[in-house]
């Protein structure tokens, strides 16, 4: 069991970066070295950092934290989980207002957190060779999951939707675990061979998933695992297209996937059968895309992220518009509010490493 630790020394280290709170233009000349979270509330034209840190001993500031990952609560959208690279795992209940430490897992890196569909006080996070689960809201926390590979990490999670006891976990081994009793015992589906990055479980049918891997492409079951298939066949002909970054469903589009890769976005509108390039203002290969996120109600408005620059259109990427970042700290994670597609939350990390 995890043991509860306090938030002084994180809360200090927040301090050391403030914010003005006000609200920033993607046009403006300059941009503010802030990490952590900003919100848009007007489909990315202006962002506003979020960083507002809550602690036992009154306020800090989150903006030198990396972030990694932000995972909403299905049954609640102002319920947020910040998945941190060295400072654990962070919450708002108030869709970014303020934030909380989960003080249990204390710091470290956090890859990836779900919340059970079904039961919002559920909640497992991956952390470093463990997964670890809460039923009482981050109050406590256990180890579901621990592999006697120590340098063996867990790098990603999902939760079938439609039966919350099923779980799945992905390594940087290439091994896919399930969970079919709420993380109580565990079983190997697949060795994929490589790091897994992402799953993800079809809207439509829980059967079906999606596996990314870090350089050996896609792979898909339509059998909730019981047998693996790779859909990389229509990807060959674009170099570099199974080094991952990122893969998002199309929210409005039935089997509809966007993949950023080395190569660029290559979408797919039949559950991988067939892949065709988007067309982007810089030349295949040389952009490389660090957060992509769909609006949820227009399958043709997109917006990605390089170090440098932010990326958006309406029209499915016949043409695209550039805008300053809002801030000099590099995009790492990008996500559509699921209750309000005006607002885009963005996590940025990297401030001081090399």
């Amino acid at each position: 069991m995890f043991t509860r630790r306090t938030t002084m020394v994180l809360a200090a280290a927040l301090l050391a970066v403030t914010l003005t709170g006000c609200t920033l233009s993607l046009g403006s000349k300059q941009s503010p070295a802030i990490a952590g979270v900003f919100k848009s509330s007007d489909r990315t034209a202006n962002w506003v950092p979020k960083n507002l840190f809550l602690h036992s001993g009154g306020t800090g500031n989150m903006a030198g934290i990396n972030v990694l990952t932000l995972a909403f609560d299905p049954q609640d959208h102002k319920a947020i989980y910040l998945a941190s690279d060295t400072a654990g795992l962070l919450f708002t209940y108030d869709g970014g207002e303020s934030w909380r430490k989960a003080d249990a897992i204390g710091n470290g890196r956090v890859e990836s957190v779900v919340v059970d569909p079904k039961n919002k006080c559920t909640i497992f996070a991956t952390y470093a060779n463990t997964v670890l689960k809460t039923d009482d809201c981050s109050r406590t926390w256990s180890e579901a999951y621990i592999d006697t590979r120590r340098d063996k990490t867990l790098t990603t999670l999902a939760i079938d939707y439609t039966d919350n006891l099923s779980v799945y976990a992905g390594n940087t081994a290439g091994d896919i675990l399930k969970s079919v009793d709420g993380g109580s015992n565990w079983r190997v589906i697949t060795r994929l061979n490589n790091q897994i990055t992402k799953i993800l479980i079809d809207p439509k049918d829980p059967r079906i998933l999606y596996v990314a891997t870090k350089n050996r492409g896609l792979f898909k079951t339509i059998t909730a695992g019981a047998d693996w298939f790779e859909i990389n066949e229509g990807l060959k002909p674009y170099s570099g297209s199974l080094e991952y970054r990122n893969v998002v469903f199309i929210p409005t589009r039935e089997n509809g996937l966007l993949l950023a890769s080395k190569y660029g976005l290559i979408k797919t509108l039949d559950g991988g059968q067939t892949w065709e390039p988007l067309s982007l203002i810089t030349p295949p290969a040389t952009a490389d895309i660090l957060a992509l996120a769909v609006s949820t109600d227009n399958a043709d408005e997109i917006y990605y992220a390089t170090a440098s620059t932010f990326y958006s259109t309406t029209d499915g990427g016949k043409n695209w518009v550039t805008k300053r970042l809002p801030s000099i700290a590099q995009p790492t994670y990008m996500v559509v509010d699921p209750g309000d597609p005006n607002v885009v939350f963005l996590g940025l990390g990297g401030l001081g490493k090399k």
